[in-house]
């Protein structure tokens, strides 16, 4: 018997987006099921979004809106109940062909020490891609995978000047992603495929958290089961960042503070970090916020 696949979608105030996932993938011969979490919407998401279900797609309700992670484990708690080995996370607004899916599907299975596995993300906001030596898929410097750091080099990636003066110091080198499947600490959170039983096995996304840091806490709790994380360099799909967020955080501002509650909790839950450190901290996320400001972000 092969093993059984969901996609789990989250939902929040974006229905059309949603929507139009559903569209594009419900036909996918890898998918067995696409379970759609609507987190707690205000406006008539949920409507919409039932109007659709049956057949393969399963539309939950969450009771409240815990955030991304929360709405994530509700849909993976839910496929595993119904005997689904892997769950494919996907944003609303990430695009991915059929044969990526079943790419990942294939890799997964005949790679069992892997328990997490994603393609690689391509984000037109980023500009041009590079094509990396030995592999067929365009990867984006900085925004293949990531690895975990401790303090100060993720503090640095935080900043938009820092990120691009030490961009080789805070990512693989290009020669990292030249094999087929490149191992990793973690990877961008708009698609992955997961092992289920080992993903909860890790406790799953923190929900505690309730937007950013998630790909660097899944990493955290993997790395403490022994569980492997890869990239399958070989197959991409299209992130159209911010598409469904910057609906509910419009300002550039808005989205910065709540990127700043989510790496104050990883840098002391996770990191071990003191008062010091997090003083220093605050101090940078001030000038940050400024830059934003400067920028125009703040509008």
């Amino acid at each position: 018997m092969r093993e059984r696949t969901a996609a789990v979608v989250v939902n929040y105030n974006d229905s059309e987006t949603t929507l139009a996932q559903i569209r594009r993938i419900r036909d996918y011969a890898a998918l067995d099921r696409i379970i759609v979490v609507d987190n707690a919407s205000t406006d008539r998401s949920l409507a919409a979004l039932r109007a659709v279900a049956g057949g393969k797609v399963t539309v939950l309700a969450a009771k409240r809106n815990g955030g991304y992670g929360a709405g994530n484990n509700l849909g993976i708690r839910y496929a595993a109940k119904k005997g689904i080995q892997y769950a494919l996370i996907a944003n609303p607004d990430a695009e991915f062909t059929a044969s990526c899916l079943a790419a990942l599907v294939a890799a997964m299975r005949a790679n069992p020490a892997i328990a997490v596995l994603a393609p690689v993300q391509v984000n037109p906001s980023h500009g041009r891609a590079a094509e990396l030596p030995g592999s067929r898929a365009n990867v984006l410097s900085g925004a293949a995978a990531f690895p975990l750091r401790s303090w100060l080099p993720d503090l640095l990636e935080a900043g938009p000047v820092a990120r691009r003066l030490f961009t080789p110091l805070l990512h693989y080198p290009e020669s990292h992603y030249r094999a087929k499947l490149a191992p990793v600490d973690c990877v961008p959170g708009s698609l992955l495929l997961v092992d289920i039983e080992r993903f909860l096995a890790a406790g799953g996304y923190d929900e505690r958290v309730f937007l950013y840091e998630e790909e660097y806490i899944l990493g955290q709790r993997l790395r403490r089961i022994g569980a492997e994380t890869a990239l399958l360099t070989t197959e991409h799909y299209l992130h159209r960042h911010a598409a469904s967020i910057g609906k509910s955080y419009r300002r550039a501002l808005d989205r910065q503070r709540l990127r700043e509650r989510a790496m104050r909790f990883y840098f002391r839950h996770y990191l071990g970090c003191g008062r010091a450190k997090l003083l220093f901290t605050e101090l940078y996320f001030a000038l940050i916020r400024l830059e934003i400001f400067l920028t125009g972000g703040g509008k």
